[in-house]
């Protein structure tokens, strides 16, 4: 059962990297096609981006955090 549903959330999260990944080249073009008519989205485009990018990292520090603190408390 534990290897059906981690093989369930690796498939999941594939298709989710697939979809990402076919995002981009329309976020470029969109970045591109807005910063030639002076527009403001392009810098709103990269402020989410970087903010997506902060996200997981932010995860992996709590999640660090949570398990020196349960390591060191034994």
């Amino acid at each position: 059962m534990r290897v059906k549903s981690s093989f369930l959330v690796f498939v999941f999260l594939v298709a989710l990297v697939i979809e990402a990944t076919s995002q981009c080249s329309m976020c470029r073009l969109m970045a591109e096609s807005s910063y030639q008519g002076g527009s403001e989205i392009g810098r709103g485009i990269n402020d989410g981006i970087s903010y997506i990018m902060g996200i997981p990292y932010l995860l992996l520090l709590i999640g660090g955090y949570v398990l020196f603190k349960k390591n060191m408390s034994k």
